[in-house]
C-alpha cells in the first residue's frame, strides 16, 4: 500500500522529468566524486609521506580536497533542484486537493470540519515535498553511494568487504522495531493536529472573538486548547522516542563496522595508506545505510501526509452542473415531484474530515414531493414556519442542493444538465448569512461578476442602498472590510449581498429573508429599488414580514418539507394558465 502510494506520484514526478533527470545526474555525480576522495588521501600518505615527496602529498591533498569541493557542491545544487522538484509536485498536490474538495457537493462541507480540510491543503502537501526529497535525496543518492563505496572497498580488503555486507542486513532491525510504533505515533499526532486546527479555525476569527467576549469562555476554551496541546505533546514525545532509540541503535552499528574495517586493515598488513582509505570508504558505506535506516523510518509522516493527500484525490467528482446553455432569457422556474433528503452523517465525507452530526433517518425528507412554478415574470411567496424547508427549497432552486428524487427546470430545461455559466446567469439567490471575504469592497462585489467595472460596481451599491457607503470607507472601494466582513454593519453586509444581485443581475431572482436585517426606511427604500430594477424578472421570495410578501403575485405555504396549500390571485392564475 506504502509503496502504491509513492508510485502514484510518478504522475505528478513526470511534468518534471528534465528536472528529475538532472537531479538524479548531479546525485551520481556527488557520488562518485565522493568515493574517489579516500583514494587521493591513500595517494597522499603512502606516496607522500616519505622523504622529499612534499610536492607528491601536497598535490594529492589538492586532488582530494578538489573531489571534495565538487562533490559538495554537486550535492548542494542538487539538494536545491530537488527541493524545487518536491515544491512544484507539491503545488501540483495542492491543486489538484483544491479542485477535487471544490467539485464537492454541499453535503461534503457540510458534514466536513473546516480547519481538518484546510489542513488537508496545506500541511499534507508540504509533507509530501519533504517525503520526495527523501526518496531522492536519501535513498537515491546515498543508495547510489553506499554501492560505489562497496564496490571501491572490495578493491583494497576482501575481510573488510565480507565484514561490511554481513554488518549491513543489522541496519534493518531499528525499522522493524520502530517501524510500527512510528507510524501509529505519527498517525496520533496527524489526528490531534487536525482536531487542533478545526479548533482553531472555529474560534480564532471575529465571529469567534465576539462570543468569547459575550460568554466569558476564556477558561473554558483556554482548558480546551491546552487539551488539545498536550495531546499533540504526548504524540511528539512516543515518536521521537522511537525515532531517536532507532537512531542511537544505527549509529552503535556503523561505529562497529568502522573498527571492523581498522581491525581487518591490520591482520591483512595493509599499508597506512590503504587503511585510510579502507575507514573512510566503510564510513561512506554505513553513512548511507544510517541515513536510509533513519530516513526510512522518518518517511513515515510523508508517507501518511500522502495517504490523505490521495483520499481526497479518490473522491469521486460530483458533476454538479451540465453543459447546455438556455436559448432565450430564464422564465420559467418549475419543481416536478422534487424530494430531498440530507446525506446520512458522514457519508458525503472522509472519516477523518467528518464533523459530528445528529442521525439521519430513512424517512426524514428535508423537502418532500414538491410540485409547483414560479409565476414567470412576477414574484412568488414561499412562507411557511421555521423548519418547514423554505431555505432548502431555495438552495435546491440554485443547484446548491440537488434533489433526491425529482427534477427542476428552466425554460424546461432540467437545472443538472446546465452549465455553470448558465445556471448563473439563470438564477441568483441573496441569502440569510452573508458570505464577506478578508479583502477589499471591490473583491466582494466581483465575486458576482469578475469582469465588473467600477462604474457597474457603483450602480450595484446605488441600487442596493449603498451608494454613501464608499465616501465613508478611507479607501473607497479598495478598503478592506475586515474578517467575515466585521468593519460593516448588519444591513451593510446584507446591502452587500443584495449589491452582488444587481451586479449578477440574473433572470430569476430568489431573495431568502433579504431584507430581514434592515430598518425600515431602507427596507422601504430598497424595495423600491429593486422593484424599479427587478421588474419583469421571476422572483421567489422567502420573508417573515407581511410588507416583504404582501403583494406577491402567489403565495406556497410549506409545513414539514410539504406543500400545504397554494394561493393565486386572479392575475397569477390567468398566467398559470399560459405556461
Amino acid at each position: 500500500m506504502r509503496l502504491s502510494l509513492l508510485f502514484r506520484l510518478r504522475l505528478f514526478l513526470s511534468r518534471q522529468r528534465s528536472r528529475v533527470a538532472a537531479y538524479i545526474g548531479l546525485l551520481l555525480i556527488a557520488a562518485l566524486l565522493a568515493v574517489l576522495v579516500p583514494l587521493a588521501f591513500q595517494r597522499a600518505v603512502d606516496d607522500g609521506l616519505t622523504v622529499g615527496a612534499t610536492k607528491t602529498a601536497l598535490t594529492w591533498t589538492g586532488v582530494a580536497l578538489a573531489l571534495g569541493l565538487f562533490a559538495t557542491g554537486a550535492g548542494a545544487v542538487a539538494n536545491a533542484m530537488g527541493a524545487e522538484i518536491g515544491a512544484r509536485v507539491s503545488e501540483a498536490l495542492r491543486r489538484s486537493q483544491f479542485d477535487t474538495i471544490t467539485a464537492q457537493p454541499y453535503a461534503f462541507h457540510a458534514q466536513s470540519k473546516a480547519g481538518a480540510v484546510i489542513s488537508r491543503l496545506t500541511r499534507s502537501p508540504s509533507a509530501a515535498q519533504n517525503l520526495i526529497q527523501s526518496v531522492f535525496g536519501t535513498l537515491v543518492g546515498q543508495g547510489v553511494l553506499l554501492i560505489l563505496a562497496v564496490a571501491m572497498l572490495a578493491r583494497f580488503s576482501v575481510t573488510a568487504f565480507v565484514f561490511v555486507l554481513a554488518m549491513a542486513p543489522l541496519f534493518m532491525i531499528p525499522f522493524r522495531v520502530f517501524n510500527k510504533r512510528l507510524f501509529a505515533a505519527g498517525r496520533e499526532q496527524t489526528a490531534a493536529t487536525s482536531e487542533a486546527e478545526h479548533f482553531l479555525t472555529e474560534r480564532l476569527n471575529v465571529e469567534g472573538a465576539v462570543t468569547r467576549h459575550l460568554l466569558h469562555s476564556h477558561p473554558a476554551e483556554s482548558t480546551a486548547f491546552a487539551a488539545h496541546a498536550a495531546r499533540i505533546r504526548a504524540a511528539l514525545v512516543h515518536r521521537n522516542g522511537s525515532f531517536y532509540g532507532s537512531q542511537f541503535v544505527t549509529s552503535a552499528l556503523a561505529a562497529l563496522g568502522v573498527a571492523g574495517a581498522y581491525a581487518a586493515g591490520a591482520l591483512q598488513g595493509a599499508s597506512v595508506g590503504q587503511v585510510v582509505a579502507m575507514a573512510a570508504l566503510v564510513k561512506l558505506v554505513y553513512d548511507p545505510l544510517v541515513l536510509i535506516s533513519i530516513q526510512g523510518l522518518g518517511l513515515s509522516g510523508g508517507i501518511i501526509e500522502l495517504e490523505r493527500i490521495f483520499a481526497v484525490l479518490d473522491l469521486p467528482r460530483h458533476q454538479l452542473a451540465g453543459r447546455r446553455e438556455l436559448d432565450a432569457a430564464a422564465r420559467r422556474l418549475r419543481f416536478e415531484q422534487v424530494w430531498f433528503r440530507h446525506p446520512a452523517p458522514g457519508t458525503a465525507t472522509l472519516p477523518d474530515l467528518a464533523a459530528d452530526a445528529p442521525t439521519v433517518g430513512e424517512d426524514d425528507w428535508a423537502v418532500a414531493d414538491l410540485t409547483f412554478a414560479l409565476v414567470p415574470g412576477r414574484t412568488t411567496a414561499l412562507v411557511g414556519p421555521s423548519g418547514a424547508g423554505k431555505t432548502t427549497t431555495a438552495l435546491l432552486a440554485v443547484g446548491v442542493h440537488q434533489p433526491t428524487e425529482g427534477r427542476i427546470t428552466i425554460n424546461d430545461v432540467d437545472l443538472a444538465d446546465l452549465s455553470p455559466a448558465a445556471r448563473h446567469r439563470a438564477v441568483g439567490m441573496v441569502t440569510q448569512d452573508v458570505f464577506v471575504l478578508h479583502a477589499s469592497l471591490r473583491d466582494n462585489l466581483r465575486l458576482a461578476r469578475p469582469e465588473a467595472t467600477d462604474a457597474h460596481i457603483v450602480e450595484a451599491l446605488r441600487h442596493a442602498q449603498l451608494a454613501t457607503l464608499i465616501d465613508t470607507l478611507p479607501q473607497g472601494l479598495d478598503t478592506t472590510v475586515g474578517d467575515r466582513g466585521f468593519r460593516l454593519s448588519g444591513g451593510e453586509r446584507q446591502r452587500l449581498s443584495l449589491a452582488r444581485l444587481f451586479l449578477a443581475d440574473p433572470d430569476i431572482v430568489i431573495l431568502d429573508e433579504a431584507t430581514a436585517h434592515l430598518d425600515t426606511l431602507t427596507e422601504a427604500a430598497l424595495h423600491e429599488a429593486m422593484t424599479r430594477h427587478l421588474t419583469g424578472r421571476t422572483m421567489l421570495v422567502i420573508a417573515h414580514r407581511t410588507s416583504t410578501i404582501e403583494n406577491a403575485d402567489q403565495t406556497i405555504r410549506l409545513d414539514h418539507g410539504r406543500i400545504a396549500v397554494i394561493h393565486h390571485n386572479r392575475w397569477a392564475r390567468s398566467q398559470q394558465n399560459l405556461v
